[in-house]
């Protein structure tokens, strides 16, 4: 078993499909089908199932794909370590986000990124939140902007902006020109973040505090899918503003800012057993200072900068 082998395995895996992995990785299929016998010869096991529906892992497939993941991230962290100079930085650096957030971040970072950082290459993670941490801690990522992420052992966290809550409704819908409390919407059909999600566990506890009954109409693990429920006219949800930053300034969805204060903060976390490389480092400090500015310029609207020290 070789890095290269790892490489192409993964690769297939990601594609489903020895010939557009072949082509991806630009080698021929006879020469990448026979870097995957070899691989499983070495292992002893089968890792692939060919068919008709291209090339599926099997459940060892699946175990090797992660750990294969680890290893040639850990390489690859490697060589930027050895990178004598600034100037000289490389490497991928993968970042997690929540939907809602990579909705105002990830364009804005991955455009100053390759400006500022021409060497490192910028992988978006979009996942569910309550996956983020869990991907930091695996080494699948480098680092994530966690929603209300709580202190738990190897991970470091650093409290970095609190972002209030607004019911988004479709322009159509009429509503009270004022901060609304729970009762004002508490009829209003809503699609909800999927539990476990602390943004929907919040929402959950405000409804049981104001003695009211949501009027559930759906449940969705990402904003990909709230936002244009909720552009369509279908529902109402609750999220912050960045979730839906287009559509508010298009018109087609309002924000309404909730009298009862809800909010949620945005961890900045890493793993304390994994040192940043340089490139890491920078894409972090980069990170910090694009959202600094899009909050300075009124773009990302409804949140302020936590100033706190990591923890």
């Amino acid at each position: 078993m070789n890095l290269r082998q790892l490489k192409y395995f993964v690769r297939v895996v990601e594609m489903r499909n020895m010939t557009r992995a072949a082509e991806s990785l630009h080698v021929a299929q006879p020469a990448l089908s026979q870097q995957m016998a070899l691989l499983e010869e070495s292992l002893g096991v089968s890792l692939l199932v060919r068919g008709v529906k291209g090339a599926q892992p099997t459940a060892e497939g699946l175990l090797l794909y992660r750990h294969a993941q680890t290893i040639l991230r850990q390489v690859d962290s490697t060589r930027s370590l050895l990178s004598k100079t600034a100037d000289q930085v490389t490497g991928t650096v993968s970042i997690g986000l929540a939907s809602s957030t990579a909705r105002i971040l990830a364009l804005p970072l991955m455009r100053r990124a390759k400006a500022e950082l021409p060497s490192v290459v910028l992988e978006i993670v979009d996942v569910p939140s309550a996956d983020l941490t869990k991907l930091v801690l695996q080494g699948r990522i480098d680092f994530s902007l966690s929603p209300d992420q709580q202190p738990m052992q190897g991970l470091l966290r650093t409290p970095f902006l609190r972002e209030s809550l607004f019911l988004l409704a479709h322009s159509s819908v009429a509503l009270p020109r004022r901060s609304l409390t729970i009762a004002d919407f508490a009829d209003l059909p809503l699609v909800l973040p999927s539990l476990p999600n602390t943004l929907r566990a919040r929402l959950d506890h405000a409804f049981l505090t104001a003695g009211l009954t949501c009027n559930l109409f759906a449940e969705a693990s990402t904003s990909a899918i709230l936002v244009p429920a909720v552009r369509s006219g279908m529902a109402a949800t609750i999220l912050p503003c960045s979730a839906a930053q287009p559509e508010i300034e298009e018109g087609s969805i309002v924000a309404h800012a909730l009298d009862d204060s809800l909010s949620r903060e945005l961890v900045l976390c890493a793993s304390e057993s994994q040192p940043p490389t340089p490139a890491v480092s920078q894409v972090m400090a980069l990170c910090k200072d694009e959202i600094k500015r899009l909050i300075d310029d009124q773009a990302w609207q409804g949140c302020a900068l936590l100033q706190r020290g990591p923890r």
